[in-house]
């Protein structure tokens, strides 16, 4: 009923922007060994904020270096981005092979941009990523596929690695 009060109001006053939609976002750790660092979700138009040229921003290769989403979520915005966090692993933040975990993120965005770094423990400057059109339908699943940013080879280009590592499903709130 807010919803729809929403909308109405929004139509009425001559505003047609779209209105923010809540999704609860599970992500799989479908990988055999390695552990995921936190998980950046945000609107897919934001990638200029993550991807420049043929790699990636010094926000996004903070957070596939250190697995610390800190400064990327600021340059996007706040507002702009949820955080996933596991359990798992010192510090206590990471997802562990086999393992999910569930969170909610509001946004405007029809189109959702899903990054995180896998964890350094056997092959350095390797993260997931995965982008889920959220527009048609109340659930969708994507997978999550590898690249390496080819920081410790000095070639500085993303390379894809694998496909499916992980699996993500979200679900529009009602």
């Amino acid at each position: 009923m807010k919803k729809l009060l929403a909308t109405a109001l929004a139509l009425a006053l001559g505003g047609g922007a779209a209105l923010a939609e809540t999704y609860t976002v599970t992500v799989t750790n479908t990988l055999s060994e390695e552990l995921l660092a936190p998980i950046v979700v945000t609107g897919a138009e934001n990638d200029k904020f993550i991807f420049t040229g043929g790699y990636v921003t010094p926000e996004a290769e903070d957070q596939i270096l250190t697995g610390d989403p800190a400064k990327l979520v600021e340059a996007i915005g706040m507002n702009m981005a949820g955080v996933g966090h596991g359990m798992d692993g010192p510090p206590g933040v990471l997802l562990a092979p086999g393992d999910s975990v569930t969170f909610e993120v509001e946004t405007e965005a029809t189109t959702l941009r899903i990054l995180a770094m896998i964890a350094p423990t056997m092959v350095p400057d390797n993260y997931v990523t995965a982008v889920a059109d959220v527009s048609a339908g109340h659930e969708v699943t994507v997978s999550l596929d590898r690249y390496d940013i080819g920081n410790d080879e000095g070639t500085k280009k993303i390379t894809a690695v694998a496909e499916s590592v992980g699996m993500v499903k979200i679900s529009r709130g009602m």
